[in-house]
């Protein structure tokens, strides 16, 4: 008897545990198909624009190689240019007018991978490729036979559809808003982060103006709400925001008059600082950290409650900050350590030349931080991107530019801070 009750144990374990086995997700089965909501670092916006050698570098093309697996996205050729292909003198005036203007190289239907540059959680709700907010509404007049012979109008209320920006033209097209467009993807997991313009907005404008904690919270719950209830997801990444105020984008400046309000954090590439919203002061700067570490905390919350993976990118930017990362060969040889700016003459960088998002080789590190937390979190083993390899074939890593001294030494430098300063 007591034989048998432990045959019928261990049977009954065993069945537990394989229970358990058949109910891990698989890697095939997690990135059966992978979705993609985001913004600019998400889309590929680098120097400063978005074209194909940058969208195949975005973090979610790279973890989703590196898985097995792929995202498809309407190609775009600009808005904007290449400041790197310029400076070098690849793109002459013809390749800045067709870059500046934008288009797409090539399209699909649906994309699987819809994160826009200058997007938010706000926009991820409300703005497709054709219209900038899918939700407002305005009065017209409609007009109909009131009697056979008395034809009049009445007031209603029809959609209100404004011309979206163009990276939202080219990048989403006809297919909808992101919501929308993963709800009819139904993806198996998810990229879907879209927290950073609700606070970077502060580095790039110099002002706090922009923050609106209300807004930030109810619209990244009902993005995570509309998520949830499409049913197919069996996982996901999210990841904090690093220090806006700590990106290659702004430097310290230090007024001469000793005025408080016109000391602290000025863009790169101004010169001096000739009214105070030009400078993010002290006072402004705790706002922004206070507000970066509520948006912060609300990711967490969100990826806890949806059940996905998180990773602590601010912390990571903060090691970078601090301490580079360092680049190093199969064989042991190093060029150095990266650092939290554009790549300078033997020192190399994670930013691009706008000094706000990733190099190539800053979104291999990027997607491999991602990738430690998603193997973490499903007991996965997807390999990682190789750090030296996006270096090597990085071109501005290769051969550095030096934009704030051309910026103050080449006249062509003003129509170079004009451009930069189109997206601020």
């Amino acid at each position: 008897m007591k034989k048998a009750n432990l045959i019928i144990t261990l049977l009954f374990v065993l069945g537990l545990a394989g229970g358990s086995l058949s109910a891990q997700t698989t890697q095939a089965q997690l990135f059966a198909k992978p979705g993609v909501i985001g913004d600019s670092l998400s889309h590929g916006f680098f120097g400063a624009t978005v074209e194909k050698k940058t969208q195949d570098w975005a973090y979610p093309v790279l973890v989703s190689k590196q898985a097995g697996a792929s995202v498809s996205y309407n190609v775009l050729t600009g808005p904007y240019v290449n400041l790197e292909a310029v400076l070098k003198g690849d793109c002459g005036v013809f390749c800045i007018a067709e870059s500046i203007i934008g288009g797409n190289g090539s399209t699909v239907s649906l994309p699987t991978h819809a994160g826009i540059t200058g997007a938010e959680y706000t926009t991820v709700l409300r703005t497709s490729g054709k219209c900038k907010d899918v939700t407002a509404t305005k009065m017209a007049k409609e007009w109909y036979w009131a009697k056979w012979y008395w034809y009049t109008y009445r007031w209603v209320e029809v959609q209100d559809c404004q011309e979206p920006d163009k990276f939202h033209q080219f990048g989403l097209r006809g297919a909808g808003t992101q919501i929308e467009i993963m709800e009819k993807v139904k993806p198996s997991f998810l990229f879907g982060t879209a927290a950073a313009n609700h606070v970077l907005c502060t580095a790039l404008s110099t002002t706090t103006a922009c923050l609106d904690e209300a807004r930030y919270k109810k619209d990244i719950r009902e993005t995570m709400r509309r998520l949830a209830a499409i049913g197919s997801l069996k996982g996901g990444v999210l990841f904090t925001i690093p220090n806006v105020t700590a990106i290659a984008f702004l430097e310290p400046y230090k007024d001469p008059q000793g005025r408080a309000n016109y000391t602290g954090l000025k863009a790169f590439f101004r010169n001096s600082v000739s009214d105070p919203n030009q400078v993010l002061d002290a006072g402004e700067v705790a706002t922004i950290t206070n507000f970066l570490g509520m948006l912060n905390s609300e990711v967490k919350a969100q990826g806890a409650a949806m059940g996905f993976a998180v990773a602590d990118l601010k912390v990571v930017f903060d090691d970078i900050k601090e301490n580079g990362r360092l680049v190093k060969s199969p064989s042991g040889w190093s060029p150095g350590y990266a650092r939290a700016s554009w790549p300078l003459p033997n020192q190399p960088g994670v930013f691009g030349l706008d000094g706000v998002h990733p190099n190539m080789f800053g979104h291999s590190v990027f997607a491999n931080e991602l990738i430690k937390v998603i193997n973490a979190k499903y007991d996965l083993n997807i390999s990682q991107v190789s750090e030296y390899t996006a270096w090597y074939y990085d071109s501005l890593n290769r051969g550095p530019i030096d934009l704030k001294k051309f910026l103050t030494e080449n006249i062509f430098g003003q129509f170079i801070s004009w451009v930069i300063g189109i997206f601020v």
